[in-house]
């Protein structure tokens, strides 16, 4: 593919497993990873992808005019929702950050319900999966846990095809052939903790040691999930589960403490348990012990539960 100004398309490839001929959605937001995955699409043929941008009334006038520039941009592919997510986060006593991507969601099943369009492009890429490893890490998950190429979500399917693509490619990308894109003011405030991760402790780590840790978060994490595929091949050859779908606790016993943890996390994963925790993991291995509490809470309002040497969840 022939260069731009120095600057190849092929920097920033779309992955195989897209399919031209498939309608999908795209969440887009106006700002340039979205932007940048539109103009990807539209080069390499799609032709059956809706576009879905929540207004999070967050940032007010600023706000209505990315709106304004998607519908100019995009036309009648384009759906659009509202939400005042200040007022939700007070409502439910959320953080901005937790009430904004739960607006997101629900957006997402609206938009589905109205298409029946269930696989969703979310355009995610390798600095936002540093940003969330180190995240997971400092608060505590259950290993080097970071997004998904491909995440399924009750009817919903997400697809992230730019997670391993860098942001200074997309940026070149866009200068290359003069795209426009709205900067989006809020993501350099401090309110939120992805935002300081991101503006301010990334680049001082890096500073510190003199070198991009974005490559070696990347890399560590590439690491930790051969050693977890590997665990998984030898999982799946263990029969954990009984046949209505609970932890056998006789033939979890009988496994390494790591392989006891994989598996629990495996499960909990499985029933779609939000915002896991090595301590929620170690907390249902304690349960495991005929000894302990038969019973636990999980996040989501969920209980975890221990009766006749079987481990299962219940609402």
């Amino acid at each position: 593919m022939a260069a731009l100004h120095g600057i190849s398309k092929a920097m920033i490839p779309l992955p195989k497993w897209l399919d031209p001929e498939r309608a999908y959605l795209l969440g887009i937001s106006g700002g340039r990873d979205s932007i940048a995955l539109h103009h990807r699409l539209v080069e390499n043929g799609f032709q059956k992808v809706i576009y879905c941008h929540l207004n999070h009334g967050l940032r007010e006038a600023e706000s209505d005019d990315d709106e304004k520039f998607l519908r100019k941009l995009l036309g009648t592919n384009l759906m659009v929702g509202r939400v005042n997510v200040t007022e939700l986060a007070e409502s439910e006593s959320l953080s901005l950050e937790t009430a904004a991507r739960d607006a997101r969601h629900r957006f997402f099943k609206e938009c589905a319900s109205q298409t029946g369009i269930h696989h969703i492009l979310l355009a995610h890429h390798a600095d936002d999966q540093a940003e969330t490893l180190l995240f997971n890490l400092l608060r505590g998950a259950a290993g080097l846990k970071g997004m998904k190429a491909r995440q399924e979500l009750g009817a919903l399917t997400f697809l992230r095809p730019f997670l391993e693509i860098r942001r200074e490619a997309i940026n070149e990308y866009l200068s290359s052939l003069n795209h426009s894109f709205r900067d989006d003011s809020s993501n350099l405030e401090p309110f939120a903790t992805r935002n300081r991760l991101r503006n301010e402790v990334i680049p001082l780590l890096s500073e510190i040691m003199k070198r991009d840790i974005t490559t070696n978060i990347l890399r560590a994490s590439h690491h930790h999930r051969e050693l977890e595929d590997a665990a998984d091949i030898y999982l799946s050859a263990i029969k954990i589960l009984d046949p209505q779908g609970r932890i056998h606790l006789p033939t979890l016993r009988s496994l390494p403490k790591a392989l006891q943890k994989r598996s629990i996390h495996q499960f909990l994963s499985s029933h779609q348990i939000p915002d896991l925790t090595s301590s929620h993991v170690d907390q249902a291995l304690t349960i495991a012990n005929p000894d302990a509490s038969p019973s636990m809470n999980l996040p989501g309002g969920q209980r975890l539960r221990r009766k006749e040497a079987r481990l299962f969840i219940s609402s």
